[in-house]
Order: structure tokens, then C-alpha cells, then sequence
């Protein structure tokens, strides 16, 4: 039995080492490939946007928003994103929004992004799609200048509105688009009775033009959806793509042709698709040998952060400080920058790493 002087010693070390870890887990450089626009959104400029667009809001401050980040179905996230949604309203809007989750990345060391954003929500703002990536890519230089932070763009289709796909595939797939620093196409919305085979001529399109396929699957629905997916789409990388676990030949097949999945812990949990951290299936994905990248998905909306996806992946799902970095690394592997900038990228990690772990580790 330990003395109260012995117990608190052990807690002060443990709260040494925990707070240490976090230090690191923080220094470390970052590439985030999941993260949407739409969930990105903090409260204070969600607040701002309404008052300039003069909208109502269903808060009046930012306390009053956080207590409605407390979901207790999909349809109540969904409504919290949609707030997002309602309230960008003109060109001047998105470049406000890229800007502040520009910085809060910065703040992350997060070196490398790839947002996904919905343009078919934004088709009816009086705007055209050009014109709001062009807001867009303003913030994305400019935190370039200031951060170092370099961002590309992955647009994507809503399953369940399938009828402004066409348009929307047509525009992220034009040379103008993809100059613009678009490099994938992306689905995303409800997988229950909305297959992917029903946008297979879209992506088609979009492939042939030189752009990615870089749906989520596996999510809402289980290893079928996923398998359905790949054969469609042939997808260069699936977003969460978590139930695989359930489909052992699936996880052969994911690791045979290194396709590589973009999980989001916190996500999973909050929104049920995983009961708890320590069932979620991400290091029984990694030990099987699945190339796994690891991500936020909605940091507001899940009050979350991607240091704090990589300190709850250590914690609670049984990771090491050397799967965070392979993790980190991988993200770069497959992400799409020219592979050029993947060599010059790895190489900088790499050698921050190192100097971390020595800083960190030893």
C-alpha cells in the first residue's frame, strides 16, 4: 500500500510524463488529409458571419454553441454542420473561414492540408464556384506566406443530392479547377440507400481528366459499402473506412494493394460509429498492416484537435509514439502533392523528428 506522499509523487510523474508527451505530440510536424471546411468553423466566427450576412442563429454566444456540440444522434451533428452551411453566404465569407483554420492548424504545426469542402451547398448563393475558390486560395497563400502551412482542395458530392453531381465533377475536374489547387474528387453524405455505383460515370469523368476518386465509405455502413466502393469508384485512398476490420479479406485486399484509409477516432466515437476509444479498430488496422493516416474529420464539432487525435490514439487505443509518426508520414506518402514535394516534405519530418525524440524521448 503507497503512503499519500508516494501516491501524490506517482501522480505528479505521471502528470510529468502526460504532459511531456503532449509537448511532443504537439512539436511534432503534421499532414492532415480528412478535415472538412463545413466542421471547421468556430463558434465566435459562425457569430460573425451570421451578423454580416445579418442571419439568425439558434445561440447568441459561444458558450451557448459549444453546449450544442453535445449529439445525441447524426441528425443533430448534421444540423450543427449545416449552421456552417447556412451561414457562408459570399466569397469574403470563405476566405474568412480558410484563414482562421488556417492559423488554428499553424498552431498544431500542421505543414500540410487537404480540405474537403461541398460546393453543390453553395450553388445558389449568387456566386459562382470560381469565384469562392479564388476567396479561398487568397487565405490559402496567405497562410502559406505567414505559416509555411501549404493547403490543397478535395471538393465533394452529397450522396443523398445526386443532382447537381454531374455539374459538380465537371468543374473540379476543368484545368482551371485543378490549377487552382484541386486534387481529388470526394463523396461523402449517408451510404445506407445511396450507393456509390450511382456517381460511378462522375468519378469516371473526373479520373480520366487527372483527378483522384476520394470517397468515404465504411463509415455509415459496413465492409460491403466499402468493397462496393472500391469496385465503382477505384478509389486512390477511403475515407474512414473503419468497419473493414469486420472483413478479414477486405483487410487483406486494403493492405495487398496498400490502399490507404484516413481514419478519424474522435468522429467514430462521437457519432457511435465505434462505442468507445479502446474498441475503436485503428490499431488492429495498423497491426494487420493497413496503410493508415489519422485525422479529425470536424475538429470544432468534435471539440478536438489533431495533436489530440494522436494524444488519445497513444492513450486510449494502445499506439505507440512511432505509429504517430509512421501515421504522420504515410499521410504524406498519399497524400497528392507531386511526388517532388513528398521527397523535400519527408525528408524536413524526418529530420524534426529526430531532433523531437531527442528533445522528447531520451
Amino acid at each position: 500500500m503507497h503512503s499519500n506522499g508516494q501516491h501524490k509523487k506517482m501522480q505528479e510523474k505521471s502528470s510529468g510524463k502526460t504532459l511531456q508527451l503532449e509537448r511532443y505530440l504537439m512539436a511534432l510536424p503534421k499532414a492532415e488529409l480528412h478535415v472538412h471546411m463545413e466542421g471547421s468553423i468556430p463558434p465566435s466566427l459562425l457569430l460573425r458571419l451570421a451578423e454580416r450576412n445579418r442571419l439568425k442563429l439558434p445561440f447568441s454566444s459561444a458558450s451557448q454553441c459549444r453546449k450544442l456540440y453535445a449529439y445525441r444522434s447524426f441528425k443533430d451533428f448534421s444540423n450543427m454542420l449545416l449552421l456552417g452551411v447556412y451561414c457562408l453566404r459570399r466569397p469574403v465569407d470563405f476566405y474568412d473561414v480558410i484563414l482562421e483554420m488556417g492559423e488554428g492548424m499553424a498552431l498544431h504545426n500542421i505543414r500540410y492540408a487537404e480540405i474537403t469542402w461541398t460546393p453543390q451547398f453553395y450553388l445558389n448563393r449568387g456566386c459562382a464556384l470560381t469565384e469562392i475558390l479564388g476567396s479561398m486560395n487568397e487565405a490559402r497563400s496567405i497562410l502559406a506566406t505567414r505559416s509555411g502551412l501549404e493547403i490543397r482542395w478535395i471538393p465533394d458530392i452529397v450522396r443523398s443530392r445526386p443532382q447537381p453531381a454531374s455539374a459538380i465533377a465537371e468543374w473540379a475536374a476543368s484545368k482551371e479547377s485543378r490549377d487552382a489547387g484541386v486534387v481529388a474528387l470526394g463523396l461523402g453524405g449517408p451510404e445506407t440507400g445511396y450507393p456509390a455505383g450511382n456517381f460511378a460515370s462522375q468519378f469516371s469523368y473526373a479520373r480520366q481528366c487527372g483527378l483522384p476518386a476520394n470517397p468515404h465509405a465504411g463509415e455509415g455502413a459496413g465492409a460491403a459499402s466499402i468493397w462496393h466502393t472500391i469496385e465503382q469508384l477505384k478509389p486512390a485512398r477511403i475515407g474512414h473506412g473503419v468497419s473493414a476490420i469486420d472483413d478479414q479479406e477486405l483487410v487483406a485486399y486494403l493492405v495487398r494493394e496498400a490502399l490507404p484509409l484516413e481514419v478519424c477516432p474522435t468522429s467514430n466515437v462521437r457519432l457511435g460509429v465505434c462505442k468507445s476509444y479502446d474498441s475503436h479498430p485503428l490499431k488492429r488496422l495498423i497491426d494487420a498492416g493497413c496503410v493508415v493516416t489519422i485525422n479529425t474529420d470536424d475538429p470544432v464539432l468534435f471539440q478536438t484537435s489533431l495533436t489530440n487525435e494522436y494524444a488519445v490514439a497513444i492513450r486510449e487505443c494502445g499506439l505507440a509514439p512511432d505509429d504517430i509518426k509512421d501515421a504522420i508520414l504515410n499521410a504524406l506518402r498519399v497524400s497528392y502533392l507531386p511526388d517532388s514535394e513528398k521527397i523535400r516534405m519527408t525528408g524536413s519530418f524526418t529530420a524534426t523528428f529526430e531532433e523531437l525524440d531527442n528533445l522528447f524521448l531520451t
